[in-house]
């Protein structure tokens, strides 16, 4: 197989990048407790990713609140919904819940959420749904201007600084095609970080330790990718779900995703006229065994989203400060965070129902 490098990227072309193309890539995540389905074995490995047309799961999202602080008051639990979107159709949704609850939706992204209030006691809430996943290019819509703001707008982790302005004017020149610009911002972020989730806690997804460490986890990238483009008026769409592992032939399989920030994943999309909306996925093209061009314009099935937008205000609003990223149930006591492993936790596991390939 041959590959050549842009015009531009053939000086910086690291030893790194040579052993990613020639195959030395990170493994997928490891399924767990497979089952078979009407007989047929296995393949001898995963699908290859780009061989993935569509796929249908079903998911069962827990939230347990367990032990809580002997002098709360009042709990509050929200918990994200996935929305249906050009990506992706949510069906047979239901909501168990010991407890009157409400679905409301936040006032900028229009994220999806269930809302609990409770007396201090131990409760469980739990959504499931099925989940039709497509492998999808740009989305045709035009965005308004009225909408476009909050998709040109920096966060207190995602900021350009001096380091990744700098970053910017070497790596997207004199540019101001969007297309052009985020294929150049993609290329570049892939040559410069390394992907690495031995990263104590959970990537923070904030651009100046990224730049200053030159790794991360997918949060850490599309960090550096929002503030590059949003540097270059390019507005810049943050989607957050959850990866499945790619599956293997067309039989059921069963998995589980860690409860807590570690288990999420991220993506973006950058808005190119006429195009629309362009997904990029830059992590999983850096972990890619054979080169990762397939992650730009396009996004894998075996994923699913739950929320869009980071600096997140829940409805009703939380105590706290905004999440960074709405991926996972969030909990207070009295408008006080509570503290997850040791207040409340998480509980997502997903069964692989259809594969299709071409």
């Amino acid at each position: 197989m041959s590959y050549t490098l842009p015009p531009r990227w053939a000086d910086r072309f690291s030893r790194r990048s040579f052993l990613r193309l020639a195959g030395g890539g990170a493994a997928g995540l490891a399924l767990g407790g497979l089952g078979a389905s009407g007989g047929r074995p296995a393949l001898a490995g995963p699908l290859p990713i780009s061989q993935l047309s569509r796929m249908v799961f079903d998911v069962s999202y827990r939230t347990r609140v367990m032990d809580l602080p002997s002098d709360a008051e009042e709990v509050h639990v929200w918990m994200p919904l996935p929305p249906s979107d050009y990506a992706q159709k949510i069906s047979d949704f239901s909501l168990t819940c010991p407890l009157p609850f409400e679905i409301t939706r936040d006032e900028i992204y229009g994220n999806r959420m269930a809302h609990i209030v409770s007396e201090p006691r131990p409760f469980e809430v739990e959504a499931r749904y099925r989940v039709t996943r497509e492998r999808v290019g740009a989305e045709q819509l035009v965005l308004a201007p009225e909408s476009a703001e909050k998709y040109l707008t920096l966060t207190p982790r995602v900021r350009v600084t001096s380091e990744v302005e700098s970053f910017a004017h070497t790596t997207i020149g004199e540019s101001r095609e969007p297309r052009e610009i985020g294929q150049r911002a993609f290329d570049a972020i892939v040559d410069l970080l390394s992907y690495d989730k031995t990263i104590p806690g959970c990537g923070t997804g904030d651009t100046a330790w990224v730049m200053r460490h030159k790794r991360g986890k997918c949060d850490d990238y599309h960090a550096l990718f929002m503030a590059v483009m949003i540097s270059r008026d390019v507005p810049v769409r943050w989607e957050q779900g959850f990866p499945l592992a790619a599956p293997s032939g067309d039989q059921e399989q069963a998995g589980s995703l860690a409860g807590d920030c570690t288990g999420a994943h991220c993506w973006a999309s950058f808005y190119a006229p006429p195009q629309g909306w362009i997904p990029v996925d830059i992590s999983e093209a850096d972990k890619a065994e054979a080169g990762g061009d397939f992650f730009f314009g396009q996004l894998s099935p075996n994923r699913f989203k739950v929320s869009e937008g980071r600096q997140v205000t829940l409805n009703p609003a939380q105590g706290g400060d905004p999440l960074n990223t709405f991926a996972f149930a969030y909990a207070e006591a009295d408008g006080i965070p509570l503290i997850y492993g040791a207040n409340y936790e998480n509980e997502i596991k997903y069964w692989i129902r259809e594969v299709e390939q071409g």
